[in-house]
């Protein structure tokens, strides 16, 4: 009985890493971006591309994704974003759309170009969109 419990917590998380897709639409003006490039665009640094404005999408901040992006591609913890905001805001930078489901970012990747946004490396890859980085979320 002792052994079982146990290996509860065990099951209840997976094991092994997973992976993340960052996606622009269909039109997106480059094939492939670096996390660098990545990186400046999330934090408002790069806010156009080719002379348009993006529109970036993030996922709600207790949603594992974005736990998982600001690690691995932000190298920033949730504190260190909101205090990086705070100062941005004076600086006329704004943080990224909050998106509530992959159906919302699907609709606005689908609607508004450029767009860019993240998600779960499983989806479907026949919806249009461009994959321009990927990358493995280890488990914490």
């Amino acid at each position: 009985m002792v052994k079982k419990v146990l290996l509860l917590p065990l099951l209840l998380f997976p094991l092994h890493a997973y992976e993340l897709l960052i996606l622009g639409n269909k039109d997106f003006p480059r094939s492939s971006l670096t996390p660098h490039e990545i990186r400046a665009i999330f934090l408002a640094k790069q806010p156009t591309i080719e002379a348009q404005k993006i529109l970036v999408m993030n996922h709600p901040f207790n949603h594992p994704f974005r736990q998982c992006f600001e690690r691995v591609i932000l190298h920033k913890s949730q504190e260190s974003l909101e205090r990086y905001w705070r100062k941005a805001y004076y600086q006329g930078k704004r943080p990224p759309k909050i998106i509530k489901s992959t159906p919302m970012l699907l609709s606005y990747l689908n609607t508004v170009h450029p767009s860019i946004g993240y998600n779960d490396g499983n989806m479907s890859h026949e919806q249009g969109f461009k994959i321009l980085y990927r990358f493995e979320c280890p488990n914490p």
